[in-house]
């Protein structure tokens, strides 16, 4: 018979979930900042004859959004990656 192993902290195993799921958020923002960066930019684009006015569409993303949602993730991303490398140059408790 073997001896079944000890439980795994509680702390560990929430820093199991919480560590990719910030990664995965990073990659989705990253993602998503992508895609507004993608979109046509707001504005008139048409001639429009003796108008002072702009149009501007409806959910049309601000030049802006896609470098927030960039440095959102990226900062995601960079957090959850020192976490990791962190935790791996921490000696073992049985090593001191």
């Amino acid at each position: 018979m073997t001896a079944t192993p000890p439980p795994v902290p509680r702390r560990r195993r929430a820093v199991q979930v919480v560590i990719p799921a910030l990664a995965v958020l990073g990659l989705v923002l990253l993602g998503t900042a992508a895609w507004v960066e993608s979109r046509p930019a707001p504005g008139w684009f048409a001639y429009a004859p003796l108008s002072d006015t702009t149009y501007v569409p409806g959910g049309a993303f601000t030049p802006g959004t896609a470098v927030l949602l960039s440095g959102a993730g990226a900062l995601l991303l960079g957090g959850a990656a020192g976490f990791v490398v962190g935790r791996r140059s921490r000696p073992a408790a049985d090593e001191l």
